[in-house]
């Protein structure tokens, strides 16, 4: 049933309100919203995406339920919640020159978030406009289990801690290695490891003294005095100039002033291992962390030649294809991928729920994947900043007590 076919009577019947708009509302209250999302500047982005979703929720509404956006309760947000949890397809999404419906790819946290973006539209329409007499997305958040978005996501395969280790043992090339490392440590997106730049990074090391002082590196406010630190740029678009460079790949980190991560002693070997055969990229205008290894590259990593490395280039299987973790066509079920690794940090670190002993505060795996502070968050200090001693025993000292350690240069933990 499409949403032209209720009735004016049928549309008036539904829920209460106090608007006098509200017919043209219960018309269309998808387009009512994304006009006024758009009028009040809302990024495109945003705007696109929170559309895709209440179009898709009002299609299982109509096809599963025979119900109309405005007249819904908790039960049928909780029956879309098991919709995405399916991950079998979005009904509103077909690939192209195809009449198969495309099949979702998404992680509990997604879910979650899909979920609290309708919470978002029904608060407009029950407090803003007065279209519905209540928020039933909301209410079904209330009522689903703390558990139900904080559980490692079925949709992607579990290996335990030991399986892990061995992996990056036997990563025998200090590139690849030290970039899973980087991505298992940080949480950071594959776009936001490969934007960072040796000015990014403070390592208390004569080996990358020695190649910051020949490329004539200046480091950083963020880590400059810091030593053992990394810094991830805040969000940024594919296209935008970061430091004089355009930039390839962008960073979506929501944490308006980036994240500085403690480098623990693995990774901080790993990355003197990888330095001492970075070739020197001094023809750039910034010089990045991660680099093109041949012979006339001296440029930043790039996503293909990164996908290329991790998964396959042509009829070259790469690291994770040769160690039998990804296969063209595989399903997400079954295969890993490189965001599969910030997953890992962030579901490994949680009390109770991860694959080792290790874990930390809530406030410390958000800070560290960039996360925008919520209500809970914004409280907490490892978001203030406001000095080094408050990161010091706010972020660093929990993140170096439970970050796992694989063992590459030492015990396992």
């Amino acid at each position: 049933m499409s949403e032209a076919a209720w009735s004016d009577e049928e549309l008036l019947g539904m829920d209460t309100s106090t608007s006098a708009d509200e017919l043209e509302i219960k018309r269309d209250p998808i387009g009512t919203y994304i006009d006024r999302l758009e009028r009040y500047g809302r990024e495109a982005r945003y705007v696109a995406n929170m559309e895709a979703i209440l179009v898709e929720f009002q299609a299982v509404l109509r096809d599963e339920h025979g119900e109309h956006l405005c007249n819904i309760d908790d039960s049928h947000v909780i029956a879309f919640n098991r919709h995405l949890k399916r991950a079998e397809y979005y009904r509103t999404r077909t690939r192209a020159n195809s009449d198969e419906p495309a099949p979702i790819d998404i992680s509990d946290q997604t879910r979650h978030e899909q979920i609290r973006r309708l919470s978002t539209f029904y608060a407009w329409l029950a407090d803003d406009v007065g279209v519905v007499s209540s928020n039933p997305a909301k209410q079904a958040l209330n009522n689903l289990s703390e558990s139900e978005f904080r559980a490692s996501p079925p949709d992607r395969p579990r290996i335990e801690f030991e399986e892990m280790a061995d992996f990056v043992a036997w990563i025998d090339d200090p590139l690849p290695r030290t970039l899973v490392l980087f991505l298992l440590k940080s949480g950071a997106r594959m776009g936001e490891a490969l934007n960072v730049d040796l000015c990014c990074l403070n390592l208390d090391h004569p080996v990358y003294h020695a190649i910051a002082e020949r490329e004539d590196v200046e480091l950083l406010p963020e880590v400059s005095g810091r030593p053992d630190t990394v810094f991830l740029d805040p969000g940024f678009q594919a296209g935008t100039e970061i430091r004089g460079e355009v930039r390839e790949s962008g960073s979506k980190r929501q944490r308006a002033g980036g994240t500085i991560v403690p480098l623990d002693a693995e990774l901080k070997m790993a990355l003197v291992e990888y330095l001492l055969t970075r070739r020197p990229t001094i023809d750039e205008t910034v010089s990045p962390l991660f680099a093109m290894p041949s012979l006339r590259g001296h440029h930043r990593l790039t996503s293909a030649s990164t996908s290329a490395m991790l998964t396959a280039s042509g009829s070259s299987p790469g690291i994770l294809q040769d160690y039998g973790w990804w296969e063209p066509g595989a399903s997400t079920a079954e295969k890993v991928t490189a965001h599969y690794f910030r997953h890992y940090f962030t579901h490994n670190h949680r009390h109770n729920q991860g694959v080792h002993d290790g874990s930390m505060p809530e406030t410390v795996i958000a800070y560290i994947r960039g996360d925008a502070p919520d209500r809970s968050t914004a409280r907490g200090d490892n978001y203030r900043h406001l000095s080094w001693n408050d990161w010091e025993s706010q972020v660093k000292e929990p993140y170096l007590e439970g970050i796992y350690q694989f063992g590459v240069y030492g015990d396992r933990q």
